[in-house]
């Protein structure tokens, strides 16, 4: 019995040694827990107070930004809408000039053709005023009717008078119907006279110019057939004639026909320029 009790008192005396040991181990554990419990409490509630304050004032600043972002946008569509309006305005104004500008073409091409009919109408009225004249000024200065006839073409009326004379006889009676004798301005009009012209030769108002020896147009002015008269002859007294088939000069004392011109971008009223 006695062993029993000192065996069972021993470990009874483990046990709570062991206890003893265990507690004093959670007591030494605890201890510096609790220990630093308390010394941490404190800091966390002295920063409470500032990381609440800045995270107001972060929930201020992203209020404000969320504003200022609403704004932008809200401005943005209000300056995209006015944009659009413009370019709207701009296209239909756009629009409206191409019209405007598609009518005034059409009003000038319109003006051009009354302006085209107009001026010939007004060379139809010159042509029968100018050829009414040219007979009574012949008529009244010569005393004679002339045989002949009288065309127009372009800006040019021709007179073929088919009464023979010398060149300076032509040239005499084509003033005396306030006209010219015939000046060929190239050689379009050239071959177009010639198809005109019947077998007879006709004076034109080209002679060769004694004192400036050199050949000149009844008007003193150039002609684009320059280069086809620069060899003519140049002996004194030739004069210029037109055939049905060449341009050639032969003796101012000829008798042959005579071509006499006005043009209708003159006054009708007013004589050609004289030799």
């Amino acid at each position: 019995m006695t062993d029993e009790e000192i065996t069972y008192a021993t470990v009874r005396f483990h046990k709570s040694s062991s206890g003893l040991q265990k507690e004093g181990k959670s007591d030494e554990t605890q201890g510096p827990r609790k220990a630093g419990h308390k010394e941490c409490s404190v800091p966390w509630h002295l920063i409470a107070i500032p990381v609440g304050i800045l995270c107001s004032i972060l929930l201020v600043a992203l209020a404000v930004l969320v504003t200022y972002i609403f704004q932008y946008k809200q401005e943005k569509h209000e300056l995209q809408k006015t944009l659009n309006n413009i370019d709207q305005e701009y296209r239909t104004m756009k629009y409206n000039y191409y019209l405007w500008k598609e009518m005034l073409r059409n009003k000038s091409v319109e003006y051009d053709a009354l302006k085209d009919h107009l001026n010939s109408l007004e060379r139809k009225q010159n042509i029968c005023y100018g050829e009414a004249k040219l007979v009574l000024d012949c008529e009244q200065r010569t005393g004679k009717p002339f045989k002949g006839h009288w065309f127009c073409c372009g800006i040019k009326c021709y007179y073929f008078i088919m009464d023979k004379k010398k060149w300076r006889g032509c040239n005499q009676t084509c003033q005396d119907c306030r006209l010219s004798l015939l000046k060929i301005d190239d050689d379009d009009e050239l071959k177009f006279l010639q198809l005109q012209i019947n077998q007879n030769n006709y004076w034109i108002g080209l002679s060769y110019n004694e004192k400036g020896k050199k050949w000149q147009w009844i008007d003193n002015g150039p002609s684009n057939l320059d280069s086809k008269i620069a060899n003519f002859s140049r002996k004194t007294r030739r004069c210029a004639f037109l055939s049905r088939t060449r341009l050639e000069n032969t003796k101012c004392e000829s008798f042959y026909s005579c071509i006499c011109e006005m043009r209708m971008d003159k006054d009708p009223d007013s004589p050609s320029s004289k030799s």
